[in-house]
This record gives structure tokens, C-alpha cells and sequence, in this order.
């Protein structure tokens, strides 16, 4: 989890609890972060509203409405708390309750009745956040990361209506296992299509790089080696929210120009190492 405050930062974990790469970065100040454009407009039929709030210093609760019709939907996310927070979606089958999908989650393997969903990534403190994905019928809740202890909500997706096309979106963002294929990216509040092309949940991270900085040294510094100053600032970063294989989303990124490290912190649904040791890390320039 990342904290917005005067803090020793920690890599991000949607690893789950158990993440063998929980690395000090340095001290680091997350101000002005997440948000994004909004990608909204007349192809989203429904519109779910997720919101969270810090009742008391390291707590938190995330509140959804019971119900939202399926199909094309915008994922609204209002971040009313003092810390970065994401609206990360699962979709719970087999009858299996919420408790024992929250549960489920911190562990591994993931059993084949819990999904990741999509949802929108990191949103600073105080702003919105939206995404446009399609939601099927189901069970589901909303909470932080993927490890991230917390007060999570629950809702249903009913049956939707006619099909509906995404908005469109200036750049795009592929994942397969385990790899990235980038195109459009440039700087300001834009519209991104991330897509899943693997078979594993993925995501997409973006950590702008120190100049002069290598991938390897990336690579070295989240692997536990400590290099001053950091090869990378956690103080600008994005990420979405994590989807299975075959889905995507089209969500808001504010991304500066410069280089970026494009990571992917997830593992397998059957567990393993994360999926930046992999491979799954590339670099590409905004501009």
C-alpha cells in the first residue's frame, strides 16, 4: 500500500500479503496523485458510484450503491481520504460469500470463483477517479489493494441492456504474459485502453524514472538492493486497476512527459513470484 504522507515508501502491493519484494525506496512525498481524465461520455449506459472513507487514522471504509445494471458501466471513485486509495473490483461466484472471497484474496491460489474485476487505480486524496469497462451479471465487492486490510462494500450486477461501444481512447496499454505493447502515450489528463492479453491478471504501473536511470536498475532496487537516490519516484506514479486475461478497461491517466518503468506487481492467480521478476518491466517515454 502507498501512503500519501511524509513516509518511508514501500513498494506498491497489489503482490498480496507474502510479497517477497516489500522494498524501502526512500522517502518520498505523494502529493497531486492519481486522478485522471474522464472517460465518460454518451456509451456508458450505467454509472456506478464507489467512494471510500478514512474514519480514523490507518482505517478505512469503501461504501457502493447494492445494485448497478451490467453491461458498458462508468466506475466513478471518490477518494474522501487522507492516503491514496484504488476501487479494485472482484466478482464472487459458487455461492461463496463476500467474507470468504476477502479472505481468498490474501492468499494463493485464487480459486476460480474469484475474479478479478477491474475498477480504477490509484486516486489521490480528495479527487476522483473513473473507469469504462464492461461489468457481467454477478456478486461483487470494491476494496484497496489487493492485500490491503480494510472495510470493503458489497453490490450486485444485474442483467444489462443493449450492447454499447467504450469510449474512444488516445493511447493504448496490451499486457500478455509477461510483457507490455505500448502506442499513443503522451502527457497530460488522457484516455488509455488497457488490455489483457494473457491468461494471468495484470496491471500496469508507471513509475517515472530518475535521469540517467537504467531498467536494470529498476530491476536491481525493487529486488532489495538500496541505490541513493532511487531509480525511480513513487511521487508521480499511476497504475490501473488489475484485470483477468481478456478483459480491458478504458480509464484517466495524468502522466507527465519523460521516462517510465511500466511494471506489473501481480502474481499468478496459482501464486509464484510477482510478475516483475518475470520479466514483466519495460520502459517508454511520454512525451
Amino acid at each position: 500500500m502507498l501512503l500519501c504522507a511524509k513516509e518511508a515508501m514501500v513498494i506498491p502491493r497489489p503482490c498480496l500479503r507474502g510479497c517477497t519484494i516489500s522494498v524501502l525506496i526512500g522517502t518520498l512525498l505523494i502529493s497531486g496523485c492519481g486522478g485522471g481524465d474522464r472517460p465518460s461520455g454518451e456509451s456508458a449506459r450505467t454509472r456506478l458510484t464507489i467512494s471510500v472513507t478514512e474514519p480514523s487514522r490507518g482505517k478505512f471504509r469503501y461504501f457502493a450503491p447494492k445494485s448497478v445494471r451490467g453491461g458498458l458501466v462508468e466506475i466513478v471513485f471518490d477518494n474522501a481520504g487522507e492516503m491514496r486509495h484504488k476501487a479494485q473490483l472482484w466478482r464472487v461466484g459458487g455461492g461463496h460469500t463476500v467474507a470468504e472471497a476477502v479472505k481468498a484474496a490474501r492468499g494463493r491460489p485464487w480459486p476460480e470463483w474469484l475474479v478479478t474485476a477491474g475498477g480504477v487505480g490509484d486516486t489521490r486524496p480528495d479527487g476522483r477517479g473513473r473507469t469504462v469497462q464492461r461489468l457481467p451479471p454477478g456478486r461483487y465487492y470494491v476494496g484497496g489493494h489487493l492485500g490491503e486490510r480494510g472495510m470493503v462494500a458489497r453490490f450486485r450486477v444485474t442483467a444489462g441492456g443493449r450492447p454499447r461501444k467504450p469510449p474512444a481512447a488516445s493511447a493504448r496499454v496490451m499486457t500478455r504474459d509477461y510483457g507490455f505493447r505500448v502506442s499513443g502515450l503522451r502527457a497530460g489528463p488522457r484516455r488509455i485502453k488497457f488490455r489483457n492479453a494473457g491468461r494471468q491478471p495484470h496491471q500496469a504501473y508507471f513509475a517515472p524514472m530518475r535521469r540517467g536511470a537504467t531498467l536494470a536498475d529498476v530491476r536491481a532496487a525493487l529486488s532489495g538492493i538500496r541505490m541513493e537516490p532511487p531509480p525511480i519516484s513513487l511521487k508521480r506514479s499511476r497504475q490501473t486497476a488489475v484485470i483477468e486475461g481478456g478483459n480491458e478497461l478504458v480509464t484517466g491517466l495524468d502522466l507527465d512527459s519523460g521516462r517510465y518503468a511500466l511494471l506489473c506487481f501481480v502474481r499468478d492467480r496459482a501464486g509464484g513470484p510477482i510478475h516483475l521478476e518475470k520479466g514483466m518491466a519495460a520502459e517508454v517515454t511520454v512525451r
